[in-house]
This record gives structure tokens, C-alpha cells and sequence, in this order.
């Protein structure tokens, strides 16, 4: 296989399965490894069976605003080159399980979901590259003001989106920080990740729409797609991990309560 995959765009592509070797630009590639091929630049691909892919193109100004605290990710001449990065098994199988998830959420989908929606889940599809990519980068420095100030500034901005769903890329962006500074601020901070944070916030702003909305106009599984929870199965579990019942539950409570 020879060609260029995008005029304009960058093509962000792992290897979901194969039936036999592969290589790319001469370079024997796993499963799980992940491919960045530049706009207009030729790919040379050998494969000895069948190989599935799962692939996203994304305009080179959007990769480098989308990863501003990322430091070597938002250097536009990262995303230029082209290469094909192995990545860690075990870190491999969680990015490839979490892009399956989004197409099969986007597949269930009967409604045209919202431009909320929308940008939430592209920047859920970035991410998960960029989980593998940064996975095998040496630390960076640290920023040398405190986590809590940190933590601080990312709950005031979580508050001024007034209920939009905020994914990690976007705060990191506006903090101008990398998301593994922001991960070590929140840890020393409250003891958890800032992923597990902005779940939380999610799963409160959907708790909350669920007890005042009414129960014959709405669609659990498209409000928590809105929200940026794709897989209505891992949703449902992180919903009852946390508040102790089920969405349907709470729907129902908030019926009566209104009764």
C-alpha cells in the first residue's frame, strides 16, 4: 500500500488487529502501535493479511491548540513528522478500548448529537492518542506554583462553564498545562485524578438534569452521550459507583418528588 492519506490533515491511526506482519515505512508495527501520518506525505505500508484500523484526521492548527499544555505534543513539527510510535501493551489496550467504545456509542446514536457533544468527543478521540504517545515521553518539570492553586483554577473554570461538559484537553489548554502536572496537582490535592474529577462533575450535572427534567421527554443514553459518556453500559456502572442507584432511578425519584 503506497499513497497520501490527507492533503490537508493529519491522520492519527493504530492497528486494531492483523491476520499477519506489518510494516510501515519499512518498520515491522504491533498491534497498538500508533501511526502519525503528516498532510501529503507518502505512506509505504506491507501487509500480510487482513488489518483493521482505526483511524482520525485532524486539521494540524486544531492537534496544536488542542494539546497547548502538552508541551512537546503542541509543537507543530511533533505532528509534521512522520513516525510510528510502540506503545506499552497494557496502555495500548485501554486507548484502543476507549476509541471502540466512542464508534460504538456513535454508531447507537439516533439523534444528531449536539456541537457540545460533538467537540467533547473529538477531543475524547485526540486524547486517547495522545494517552499512548506521552505514555513512553521522560517526565517534564513541574509548574512551581502549587497543585492546590492548580486544582484551584481548574474548579474555577470548571464553574464558569456553567454545566458544559469540560474535557481534560480543554482545561489543560486553558491552563496552559501539561495533563500529567495537572493528574500529579490533583492527586496531591484530593486524592484523585483530574479525570475521575471532571467524571464526577459529568455525572453531577447529568444526576441533576435527570431529577428536573420530565421522565417522557428525555433519552438517557442520548443525555449522557451528551455529556460525554458514549458507552451507555460503562455510563450506567460510573453512575451507580457513584450516587448509589441507577439513572433510571433517579428519573423516576424526581417524578415523584414533582408529584
Amino acid at each position: 500500500m503506497r499513497g497520501v492519506l490527507h492533503q490537508e490533515k493529519v491522520v492519527l491511526a493504530t492497528i486494531l488487529n492483523s491476520a499477519g506482519p506489518v510494516t510501515q515505512w519499512w518498520k515491522d508495527v504491533l498491534p497498538g502501535a500508533i501511526g502519525i501520518f503528516p498532510p501529503r506525505v507518502e505512506f509505504d505500508g506491507i501487509h500480510a493479511g487482513a488489518t483493521y484500523y482505526w483511524a482520525a484526521s485532524v486539521p494540524l492548527p486544531e492537534l496544536s491548540s488542542r494539546l497547548a499544555g502538552e508541551e512537546d505534543l503542541a509543537d507543530p513539527t511533533f505532528w509534521v513528522t512522520k513516525r510510528v510510535s510502540n506503545v506499552d501493551p497494557l496502555v495500548a489496550a485501554e486507548m484502543q478500548r476507549h476509541l471502540m467504545g466512542i464508534a460504538s456509542g456513535i454508531e447507537r446514536k439516533c439523534t444528531a448529537p449536539s456541537d457540545q457533544a460533538v467537540d467533547f468527543l473529538l477531543r475524547s478521540v485526540v486524547d486517547a492518542f495522545v494517552f499512548g504517545l506521552t505514555s513512553g515521553l521522560p517526565p517534564k518539570s513541574v509548574r512551581s506554583y502549587t497543585g492546590a492553586r492548580l486544582v484551584s483554577e481548574s474548579e474555577d473554570y470548571i464553574d464558569a462553564a456553567a454545566g458544559r461538559p469540560v474535557h481534560i484537553s480543554e482545561l489543560c489548554g486553558a491552563l496552559n498545562v501539561s495533563r500529567r502536572s495537572l493528574h500529579r496537582a490533583f492527586a496531591d490535592t484530593l486524592g484523585i485524578g483530574p479525570v475521575a474529577y471532571l467524571r464526577s462533575r459529568r455525572l453531577s450535572a447529568i444526576r441533576l438534569a435527570l431529577t428536573r427534567c420530565d421522565p417522557a421527554a428525555i433519552s438517557i443514553a442520548d443525555l449522557a452521550f451528551e455529556y460525554g459518556f458514549p458507552e451507555a453500559g460503562r455510563f450506567a456502572a460510573y453512575y451507580r459507583a457513584h450516587f448509589g442507584e441507577t439513572p433510571s432511578e433517579t428519573l423516576r425519584s424526581g417524578r415523584l418528588r414533582k408529584n
